[in-house]
């Protein structure tokens, strides 16, 4: 398979960051996140690999950082213009989503509720779970993993903490939340390319865990004119459902912004092979990517998002589909504290590569 874009943006990075700044920010990340050369790893997967550039938005800050906390800066300007004093998501127990949210009620005063869905990885507390503990979050054991149960058990939460006089931030179901995260991601898109231009470089690839973060990416790239490809990477759910949700997602952040440009399933190369048996699970390729990057530029991947979104890009160059001649971008989006959730997956994995 090959790749290719060429287009024309219809917006200046000036005119696109005053778009941007209409919205409320508060600002919370350490920007802009370092663009690193990985030329042990270009040099690992052979002559043919592309330059390799790792965007680094594990370090945004925030108690252990990652993409999320672009997000928030965002997330929290709207619970301010609404005037919440708590805000409640639904999760399970390794979330770095619900971590980060745990992290800025801390940080700002709010009081944050945890809907815990059951998993398989509840026990024993360590990772984001324990994080969740350090960080004060209320946390309320869901009895099973039924959406509508989920939902039942969300609104009654809310309709209790409302009777009682708070203003509660619902969100899983707020609807300036649900594009907070592609709004956040166009002005990364602009400090990218500056990043770019100061290297006299061009991206033509970037790939990524799927979600709100790549949906601003893939936009802001068109809006903008950029030669690059998004590889959304799914975790979870099939190409149909990803394609569906990232183009929902820029394109809700499109309407608010008022922009006329609509991103399409076209615009975004979605990977859904890389998945394995299912969400959480960690796959071989995924464990072979967390132990080449760490052995080569001592980066550390989780086995949920990161290290699967990098297997991706490495079977894409081992299989030729992107050459020597392209530059990628790898979006690391954090993760870490997942990681240690998992030892004995990874430990067992890179034991047996080791003992082949």
């Amino acid at each position: 398979m090959t790749y290719a874009s060429a287009r024309t943006g219809t917006l200046s990075r000036a005119e696109l960051l005053a778009l941007i700044g209409t919205q409320p920010r508060v600002p919370l990340a350490y920007l802009p996140t370092p663009l690193d050369e990985a030329p042990r790893l270009r040099s690992a997967l052979g002559t043919n690999a592309p330059r390799i550039l790792i965007k680094r938005d594990d370090q945004t800050g925030l108690a252990l950082g990652g993409n999320k906390v672009r997000h928030l800066e965002y997330r929290l300007g709207d619970m301010k213009r609404k005037g919440a004093d708590s805000l409640v998501v639904t999760n399970v127990a390794q979330s770095n989503h619900a971590r980060l949210h745990t992290a800025l009620a801390s940080k700002f005063g709010l009081t944050s509720y945890i809907i815990k869905i059951p998993s398989a990885k509840d026990e024993p507390i360590n990772g984001n779970l324990l994080l969740d503990h350090i960080l004060g979050a209320q946390i309320i054991e869901a009895p099973n993993n039924d959406a509508a149960t989920i939902d039942l058990l969300l609104n009654s939460l809310i309709a209790d903490l409302e009777a009682d006089g708070h203003i509660v931030y619902n969100v899983p179901h707020d609807p300036f939340s649900m594009i907070a995260g592609s709004i956040a991601y166009l002005g990364a898109t602009v400090e990218l390319l500056d990043q770019l231009n100061a290297l006299q470089s061009a991206a033509t690839h970037i790939f990524l865990a799927a979600g709100n973060s790549a949906a601003g990416l893939a936009l802001g790239g068109k809006l903008l004119g950029a030669p690059y490809v998004v590889h959304p990477v799914s975790v979870s759910h099939d190409r149909a459902s990803i394609e569906s949700s990232v183009c929902k997602s820029a394109n809700g952040a499109a309407e608010l912004l008022g922009i006329d440009i609509r991103l399409e399933p076209s615009d975004i190369v979605v990977h859904d092979e890389y998945v394995g048996e299912r969400y959480g699970v960690p796959t071989k390729a995924g464990i072979d990517a967390i132990r080449l990057l760490g052995r080569t530029e001592a980066l550390i991947l989780d086995p949920v998002y990161t290290a699967k979104a990098c297997s991706a890009l490495i079977d894409q160059v081992r299989t030729g589909a992107i050459g020597p001649t392209d530059t990628v971008v790898f979006v690391h989006t954090g993760g870490l504290p997942i990681t240690f959730a998992y030892a004995g997956e990874i430990l067992g994995g890179l034991r047996q590569e080791e003992n082949a």
